[in-house]
Order: structure tokens, then sequence, then C-alpha cells
């Protein structure tokens, strides 16, 4: 009885033993988790504000194009033959009537001669019909027979002494050689042309204008209306950017079916040398401008448009839509109404509508309150 007494003793002073362990384990964990935990609360997100500034809005057209000559004129020669004298060479500036190849002349001399024999043999026969015609000796048919023949005669007579002068190949208009493709010793013929001039100080644009954009030009007023830059890109390392201004020369009354284009064509007005056919250009037309308007950057929109509004009674951020947006690549007008209010421009991504925000002022360019 002893016995059992003892062993129940000795269990539960191990269950004990077992508990006051795990206890003296679990306290101080649950102590040290106390005093280590503290409340943490996220300070507000950080924005820069600003005032809208006085700019100019531009509504605008910005296409792509190449530089052409206005008129660019192959001389084809009219006779066929072998180039025995090539002075022309790419680049040179001729005159109207300069030689640009000479043509060997000796077979078309020989044609003229022929043609010539021939002329003088029906001339003197025709001498002689006309007078037994005058004599009533030849018949009516017998005179107009050899006068036709006569005729003919002349006529290739002419031909081949116009010929003869077409030998010398010359420059129907002054301007400048962009191709002279053949050489001293080749042949020249009416398929090919031995030279291609053009007039660079006068260069145009031909532009392909997307459908939507023909009321613009067909209903809104002259072509004075419209401002025109055209824009030669930097290469790096290589030559500056240039521009000219341009004037549309004209705009096609009608809109091509198939790539539903119409054509635009602007000739430039400035710093043409600049610029040379085949020269990729970007040409800025702007259509409409709004002058000394209360703008933000663009940066400041939202994927969808809309911007926020710096709340300063309640340091807060709230969300505002203008509806039609008036913008260009770097600007967008903002209401007048808005005018004196602080807009967050730079941290507007992370934060939403009525957000509390810590913000701080930015200056623009030309601050609406401030004066330009």
């Amino acid at each position: 009885m002893k016995a059992d007494i003892r062993k129940k003793m000795i269990v539960m002073l191990r269950y004990a033993a077992v508990v006051v362990i795990i206890a003296a384990v679990l306290i101080p964990i649950k102590l040290f988790s106390d005093r280590s935990t503290v409340s943490y609360t996220a300070p507000p997100p950080a924005v820069e504000i600003a005032q809208p500034s006085v700019q100019t809005i531009e509504s605008a057209i910005v296409l792509s194009g190449y530089i052409e000559a206005e008129a660019m004129i192959p001389v084809v020669p009219f006779v066929s033959g072998t180039i025995l004298e090539y002075p022309v060479k790419a680049g040179m500036s001729v005159a109207e009537g300069d030689t640009l190849a000479v043509i060997d002349e000796e077979p078309l001399r020989q044609q003229m001669l022929q043609a010539q024999a021939a002329y003088t043999g029906i001339q003197n026969s025709y001498v002689r019909v006309h007078s037994l015609y005058e004599a009533g000796a030849a018949t009516q048919q017998d005179f107009d027979t050899i006068t036709a023949q006569r005729d003919a005669a002349k006529a290739q007579y002419d031909l081949a002494r116009l010929q003869l002068g077409y030998a010398a190949v010359k420059a129907p208009v002054s301007g400048t050689v962009l191709m002279a493709p053949l050489a001293a010793g080749s042949a020249a013929s009416q398929e090919q042309p031995v030279a291609v001039i053009a007039d660079l100080d006068n260069l145009v644009v031909r532009l392909q204008v997307p459908e939507k954009y023909f009321p613009l030009f067909s209903e809104g007023g002259s072509a004075d209306d419209f401002s025109v830059t055209v824009v030669r890109e930097a290469v790096s390392g290589i030559s500056q950017a240039a521009e000219s201004s341009a004037a549309i020369e004209s705009v096609s009354p009608y809109i091509d079916a198939r790539s539903k284009m119409f054509e635009v064509v602007c000739r430039l007005q400035d710093n043409i040398e600049a610029f040379r056919p085949g020269m990729y250009i970007k040409v800025r037309i702007v259509y409409r401008a709004h002058e000394a308007v209360p703008a933000i950057p663009v940066t400041a929109l939202r994927i969808d448009g809309s911007c926020f509004v710096y709340d300063i009674i309640n340091a807060s951020a709230r969300r505002v839509s203008f509806g039609e947006r008036i913008a260009d690549s770097e600007w967008c007008m903002v209401p007048p109404e808005y005018a004196g209010q602080y807009f967050i421009i730079s941290g507007h991504n992370q934060i939403y509508d009525g957000q509390k925000v810590s913000a701080s002022e930015i200056s623009l360019e030309a601050s609406l309150n401030g004066g330009m």
C-alpha cells in the first residue's frame, strides 16, 4: 500500500517538474515578445506641388517626309550614239544652254548628206516638171506628185539637219546636277538621261496626311493660318539639327481611296542651304495656338488624363479631371478657376484620392502669380 502511494507521488512530481520547465521557457518568451512589439504608423507619402505656369500650348501635327526639289529635270538626248565628251559631274552648277555631253555626230552627218542629196535630186525634177506644167506639157497629177515628193524630201533633209544639232546635249534650265550616270565612251540613248538637273533654291516637302486631318485644311482657312516648321534631326558627332520655316504651297482636293491619305506640299522658306533632296525630315504643322494660358507639365497627368490638386487645409490629394484635354508634348492647359491652386507634380502615381500627403513646393517657369 505504501509502495503504491509512493509511486503515485513520484509520477505527480514528474508531471509537476515538466509543467515547471515549460512555464520557465514560455514565460520569458512571452515577456520578451510583449516588450519588443511596438506599434508603427507609416508617414504620409512625399509629393512635390507647384502652381500652374504661363505657357503657350500649340495644337500641332507632326509628320515625316523627304526633301524634294520642286522640279527635277532628267535631260534625255534626242539622238543615239557614242558619247565623245562628257564634261558634266554630279554637284556641278550649270546654266541654261551649257553643254552636258557631245555625241559622235558623224553618223548623223552622213544621214544629213544623204537626205540633202535626195532633196537636191527631187528639187531638180520639180523644176523641170514645173516648167513642163506651165507649158501645158505635163498633167496636173504629174505636178502634184513631184510637189509632194519634193516636200517630203525637204522634210527629211530638215529633220537630218535638226538631229545633227542634237549631237551636243544642252542643259534646258539652270540648276545643279544631281546625277551624271554616264561617261565618255558609253552609248547615249533616249532610255537613260545624261544628267538630272534640279533647282536647289526651291525645295519642297510632299506630305502624306491622314484623312482625319482633312477638315483642318479644307475648312481651316487659308494656308497663312498654319505655322509650319521643317526639322532635320541632329546626328551625334556628325551634324547638328537644322530648321526651316515653310509655307503650305498646295493641298490635294481629294483623298487617296487606297491609303486614306491626302497630299500637302510645303515649300521651305529659309536656311535652305542646310537641306538637300532626299533628306529625311520631320514637319510640324501648328493649326491652333493657345497663348498665355495656365498650364502644368504633362508628366503630372495620370494615364486616364486626370491629376491631383493639393488640398492645403487637409494636407491631402484631391483628384480632378478637366474633360477635353488641351496639351502639347510638354504642357497641359488647366481651366482658369484652377490657376491659383497647387497641383501635385511629382509622386502622383503612388497616391489615391483623399490620401494625406507630405508636400514640398517647387516652382515652375513663369509662375502665373509671379508674372511672365
